[in-house]
């Protein structure tokens, strides 16, 4: 295992399906990111609002507000993925690549840890990614996204 990262995305709840990208990590060709762990959660006035969030792989990043990974071992290297928030222009996503799917209460937050050796791995090439979908047919507040990686 690599170097550790970690960063988090925001973006309001949209209700046009399929959603908005709250967070997206995105590949280079000299490396390859492996998402490990990851939270999901939302803002505004607490409701029993039923969030549809998704978290799939895309093959273009889109366009969005370029976000800086935290190194969770200082004395490491920079993150060599980029990472993005509050899309714009959605991120290209991959048919059938959804890594995941739940229907989460609004109130509540949701965190994945993978088991050993299920880590999401992405290959080695530019804009290719996984990106993390909120959606309600109603709700507009936040959406938070957190994932953590290796590299």
């Amino acid at each position: 295992m690599g170097d550790r990262y970690v960063a988090t995305g925001s973006q309001n709840v949209t209700t046009a399906t399929p959603g908005d990208s709250s967070l997206s990590i995105q590949g280079q060709t000299t490396t390859r990111s492996a998402v490990y762990d990851f939270i999901i959660t939302t803002g505004g006035t607490p409701a029993d609002n039923a969030i549809v969030w998704t978290a799939q792989r895309h093959t273009e990043d889109g366009t969005n507000t370029a976000v800086t990974a935290a190194e969770i071992d200082l004395a490491g290297p920079a993150s060599l993925v980029t990472v993005g928030e509050d899309h714009t222009i959605e991120p290209t996503y991959t048919a059938a690549g959804e890594l995941f799917q739940q229907i989460i209460n609004q109130r509540a937050t949701f965190r994945w840890v993978a088991a050993p050796g299920s880590e999401w791995k992405n290959g080695a090439a530019i804009a290719e990614g996984i990106g993390w979908v909120a959606y309600h047919a109603s709700y507009t507040g936040s959406a938070e996204a957190t994932a953590m990686w290796y590299e």
